[in-house]
């Protein structure tokens, strides 16, 4: 049972055990017909009153309820908004220094080729320059 339904019983439970006991102690009282009549009619009054009155209270509150749970989940997807966007930028940095970080080593091998492949045609050892035997 979720907390609205437990709340909205206790609420009718309420009004219906005091309407019933405030009709018991009208109907119980040693009263003429008249007096009855007029009494139950003002007890009445009292309780739609006292009903409409917490009825506007908890409309109030889940009006309340509401627009913090609007606030918070606002709230909550513009942090996730941020992560990700964060999280985005820094894997695009990441994949950026990698794709640098290996065009160099790529760079630094096939400069390390050529030396060596001039240094074979030219007859020289690549570590001395020293000529070949």
């Amino acid at each position: 049972m979720s907390n609205e339904s437990k709340g909205t019983g206790l609420l009718l439970g309420t009004l219906v055990g005091a309407g019933v006991g405030a009709l018991t102690a009208l109907l119980l009282a040693p009263k003429s017909g008249r007096e009855f009549r007029d009494d139950l009619s003002i007890k009445c009054s009292e309780w739609v009153a006292k009903g409409q009155e917490m009825a506007a209270e908890a409309k109030t509150k889940v009006a309340d309820v509401a627009t913090r749970v609007n606030e918070q989940t606002s709230t909550l997807v513009d942090r996730s908004k941020e992560m990700v966007s964060s999280a985005a930028s820094t894997s695009k940095d990441l994949l950026s220094s990698a794709e640098s970080s290996a065009q160099n080593k790529l760079d630094d091998v096939k400069d390390m080729n050529d030396k060596s492949t001039n240094q074979l045609v030219n007859g020289t050892d690549h570590n001395s320059n020293k000529p070949m035997n």
